[in-house]
């Protein structure tokens, strides 16, 4: 990401949960209308008015992605507190809204949004122009995670290691050099046992079919164009192998096909996902 600049793709996804709100049948995989309030009092209208794209089979597939991850991504949350996790990450926040809506299961945890410093200056602008308000046990913390130590960052802000965490990192790590990566899933890795990282990733191109392969390359151009270069692509069990050695026990590939059957099943609305980008789970 250039810098002095927030990120496009925060943006672009934030765009693809309110899209969502607007556009999609009940019930919402994801219910987030804070989406829409938080990009401006003028986005529904310019939803409307650009139904025809957000209709097309691109954008579906794009809006799809971003809910099903950030779905699935809260149910583990659910079942982390469950476990008696006591801190909540979110790493790369751009404009989640999950530490803002009432009733999110992570708001009574201790919250540590993380980010770019320019993506996280303009949504605490976009935060304040929304008259949206930010609870006392949330902090933001600027981390570029490839010059800086997210567990430094975080222990500075009185994050406790003896704690168990649950670490959301969505959007993330393809856009990080391989090595930058994996060194921030070692240091979640160090947390207290109980500790959970979901993340996506991009697919290598050997599980993809020809077709795919074409489509992962058209949108990685894109976004490389916007300053945000895919750097990083993985094998699943490639990445599990990575996941296990960097110190995280249970491993869990949640593929497309059961994410899928888990969010899908019975939509009517033409919502599908993409086979290039996948997730993950990994508990200390």
């Amino acid at each position: 990401m250039e810098s002095g600049k927030y990120s496009y793709m925060a943006e672009a996804t934030a765009l693809f949960r309110a899209a969502h709100q607007v556009f999609d049948d009940e019930p919402k995989i994801l219910l987030d209308p804070l989406a829409v309030t938080l990009l401006g009092s003028d986005t529904e209208h310019t939803l409307h008015a650009e139904r025809e794209r957000h209709a097309s089979w691109h954008a579906k597939r794009a809006r799809t992605l971003a809910v099903v991850r950030s779905r699935y991504t809260e149910d583990q949350l659910v079942a982390a507190i469950g476990r008696g996790v006591t801190q909540y990450v979110i790493l790369g926040a751009g404009l989640d809204t999950s530490a803002y809506r009432p009733g999110h299961p992570g708001e009574t945890l201790r919250t540590y949004e993380i980010d770019h410093a320019d993506t996280q200056a303009w949504k605490l602008a976009r935060l304040a122009e929304a008259g949206i308000e930010i609870r006392a046990n949330l902090q933001h913390i600027p981390v570029d995670f490839e010059r800086q130590s997210l567990l430094d960052a975080l222990t500075a802000h009185g994050f406790d290691l003896t704690q168990p965490a649950f670490f959301s990192w969505l959007g993330v790590i393809y856009y990080l050099h391989p090595e930058a990566g994996i060194e921030t899933c070692r240091q979640i890795a160090r947390c207290a046992p109980g500790s959970q990282l979901v993340l996506d990733f991009v697919v290598s191109d050997a599980l993809l079919s020809e077709s795919e392969r074409e489509a992962v390359a058209t949108v990685s151009a894109f976004v490389a164009q916007r300053g945000e270069p895919w750097l990083s692509r993985f094998a699943p069990d490639e990445l599990q192998g990575l996941l296990r050695a960097a110190g995280f026990g249970a491993v869990d590939y949640f593929s497309r096909e059961r994410a899928t059957a888990t969010y899908l099943k019975d939509r009517t609305d033409g919502l599908s996902l993409d086979p290039a980008i996948q997730l993950m789970s990994a508990v200390v």
